[in-house]
């Protein structure tokens, strides 16, 4: 099958230029004048690589630690409905039997909507003082078990762990020789404990500036950097951020793209079962980990804790939202694309270019989806929104 999607403002390798962009079987063969095939008229329009988000627990109302095939099938057709063509199903913090669940229910899915780049791992590796959403008794050190993730290792491609746990460097470095991308947070970590596991194969910060350490001491007088500022001073790290004005106020927004640039930032949307879904009170997870949650005023919270749960935010809205502060269009892009990609370690996904998968979107002058492509097929956004 050949598609031609003309008359389009094409963000291409690093500059938007007018361009037609010609896919054949999925994958993009030119970016130029070259017309063929069927005609896509995107009239003007600017066209990207459709986004990828790697931290993401859910929408339309299920959770990817729900064990059943309609779940993930409802998260895909959100996601893609949403503009997020590629994403990482993220898992909470669980037993070792209801992780592997969830696993293996995404592992027997027959998908056909936004692709899945493999499992991220949130917990149980993480710290007591910084589990947030978490159930903390649920909490464990890699050096107490970690044959769940290896035993997975065809679908678990990223893992969030505390660098202060026991065995959490040896994790690192293993992990990382599996092919498996190993974010940091959650923790009550310093700064000689977080450069061990940056040296073992570490290389992003998850959901920066939420549950991530700050300076402090142990068991002398010095004081040492905590994960935030190692993060932010680090060019081996990438910054996840929520980009939604709430766990990230725009403001703050600000100073961590002046460090780190978009090269070094990777928006998230960490969204739950709940985004796209009308406020009140609902439950994250499942089983023993669920936990009440409320959707209000645009952000989920634990009304016990008073404290954010998670964003109910696409990335593609954190775009339109960087966009208006002022953030270079350019940049806004490439954070939920080509950083990704890279962090995923995937060269088939992140740009429009020769040789990439032909996953485009198309959006209107406020930056909103106004048409999908997956694989140079035309997405009915409408259909994904059935049965709900």
């Amino acid at each position: 099958m050949t598609v031609t999607v003309k008359n389009a403002k094409v963000y291409s390798q690093g500059k938007f230029r007018d361009a037609n962009i010609v896919i054949e079987d999925g994958v993009i063969v030119s970016v130029g004048d070259e017309v063929k095939g069927e005609i896509i008229d995107a009239a003007g329009k600017k066209c990207v690589a459709g986004y990828i988000d790697i931290h993401t627990h859910g929408g339309w109302g299920r959770d990817c630690m729900d064990a059943d095939e309609s779940a993930i099938d409802t998260i895909c057709r959100y996601h893609l409905y949403t503009g997020t063509t590629s994403f990482a199903p993220t898992t909470m913090t669980a037993t070792p039997e209801d992780i592997d669940k969830a696993v293996d229910n995404i592992r027997k899915y027959d998908n056909k909507y936004s692709r899945i780049l493999g499992i991220h791992l949130e917990g149980p590796y993480l710290a007591q003082k910084s589990a947030g959403a978490h159930p903390p008794q649920l909490l464990i050190a890699p050096s107490k078990d970690s044959s769940f993730v290896w035993n997975n290792i065809d679908m678990v491609k990223r893992v969030t762990l505390a660098p202060n746990l026991d065995g959490a460097q040896g994790f690192c470095a293993e992990a990382t020789k599996k092919g498996i991308q190993v974010s940091m947070g959650h923790d009550d970590s310093i700064d000689d404990e977080i450069y061990a596991c940056v040296e073992s194969g570490a290389d992003s910060v998850t959901h920066m500036y939420n549950c991530t350490s700050r300076p402090s001491r142990r068991v002398t007088p010095k004081k040492h950097l905590g994960l935030t500022e190692v993060g932010l001073i680090d060019e081996r790290i990438v910054a996840e951020v929520i980009a939604d004005d709430r766990h990230v106020p725009n403001a703050l927004f600000k100073m961590i793209y002046r460090l780190k640039g978009a090269k070094g930032i990777c928006l998230v949307s960490d969204s739950l079962s709940v985004s796209g879904m009308p406020a009140g009170d609902y439950y994250l997870g499942s089983g023993q980990s669920a936990q009440k949650i409320r959707i209000d005023d645009g952000v989920a919270i634990l009304p016990d804790l008073n404290t954010y749960a998670g964003s109910v935010t696409p990335v593609g809205k954190m775009v339109a939202n960087l966009y208006g502060m002022g953030i270079p269009l350019e940049d806004c892009i490439d954070m939920c694309t080509k950083t990704p990609a890279k962090l995923m370690r995937r060269d088939d996904i992140g740009d429009i270019a020769v040789g990439k998968l032909g996953d485009i979107n198309i959006l209107n002058d406020d930056l909103c989806i106004s048409a999908t492509l997956l694989g140079g097929v035309l997405v009915d956004r409408q259909a994904l929104k059935k049965n709900l």
